[in-house]
């Protein structure tokens, strides 16, 4: 069932002036390490024997100068470093904002989340998050060299949906940002789907987990006043693709973006959203879950969850 042919999206301590010039980028990205090559594809290599494992999957980190936030983030790597994690998976919103941040400052929250990664002692995924997107509601030229996914991309040296495989487990890392002029719309286009299909066709025989920053599933509209927002919603053309993961050997869709830790059942599937780095923005706890990372087992094609508090005291406590 080739799904991909009917989908139809429907959207309407640096010297900052020298990092701005352009080594800022790259010293964020060395500061990352172990990052080159990251974003090929694996789609071709042979699988490798299942095994259980266990990795940490952090979200919505959105790191900035103020708040704390620089030693919540590191807090939560330290967390990361004392657990039996294998490697790490950051589900997006790497920075504090960069949808309306100027220039100088997007890259001083880079620069700032290099260095907070740069603890952790094991390789790192990463996945597009809507804060990552430069400028786009600003007067940034859409020629600057950061200018929408370009800083995610140079920064982390990846594309923006990839696969890698894992003790015989596909990880397929998506984006779900699409930018149409200068707004964004929590959606996988049509193209990028019509990859993901070949992906899961490919590797039909291995389970896989799916990463996406914007959530597929999900009752956040329930869990209290607010959380009906609209900025909350999935991704709007979920209805296409939930039936295309049913069809392939999906255990799990991994999503952050709603800043809660969810489990939502369906058809076999989970989809778990992660929580959050920052909780509600660094001031405490989003409807009740407090700053945090989830702790991931793949045993045997099954998957459970452990969601760990980092203990962070926001300022305003």
């Amino acid at each position: 069932m080739v799904y991909a042919i009917t989908l139809a999206v429907r959207v309407g301590g640096m010297n900052r002036r020298n990092f701005l010039r352009g080594s800022g980028l790259a010293a964020a990205a060395c500061a990352l390490g172990g990052v080159q090559g990251r974003g090929q594809s694996s789609e071709a290599r042979p699988p490798m024997s299942t095994g259980s494992f266990t990795f940490a999957f952090f979200t919505d980190v959105h790191i900035e100068p103020e708040m704390d936030a620089p030693q919540g983030t590191v807090l939560a790597m330290e967390t990361i470093n004392a657990s039996d994690a294998e490697f790490a998976i950051c589900g997006g919103d790497h920075v504090f904002d960069a949808l309306k941040a100027h220039k100088e400052r997007i890259i001083e929250q880079y620069q700032l989340y290099a260095e907070a990664e740069n603890t952790l002692r094991m390789p790192v995924w990463h996945v597009l998050g809507n804060h990552d997107v430069a400028g786009l509601e600003t007067g940034m030229s859409s020629h600057d060299v950061i200018f929408g996914k370009a800083m995610f991309q140079k920064v982390f040296n990846t594309p923006t949906y990839y696969t890698f495989q894992h003790k015989g487990v596909n990880f397929i890392v998506l984006d779900s940002i699409l930018i149409k002029g200068r707004d964004w719309f929590p959606a996988i286009d049509i193209n990028q789907a019509a990859w993901l299909e070949r992906v899961l066709q490919a590797t039909v025989g291995m389970p896989s987990i799916v990463i996406s920053h914007v959530p597929w599933a999900t009752s956040m509209a329930t869990y209290g006043p607010g959380s009906n927002n609209k900025v909350y919603e999935p991704i709007v053309n979920s209805d296409y693709m939930i039936p295309m993961l049913e069809h392939y050997n999906v255990i799990a869709l991994l999503q952050g973006h709603t800043h809660i830790v969810e489990s939502v059942h369906r058809h076999g599937m989970q989809y778990l959203t992660g929580g959050a780095v920052c909780g509600n923005w660094w001031k405490g706890s989003q409807y009740g879950d407090r700053e945090g990372v989830t702790f991931v087992t793949v045993d045997n094609g099954s998957v459970t969850t452990r969601y760990l508090p980092t203990g962070f005291l926001s300022v305003e406590q």
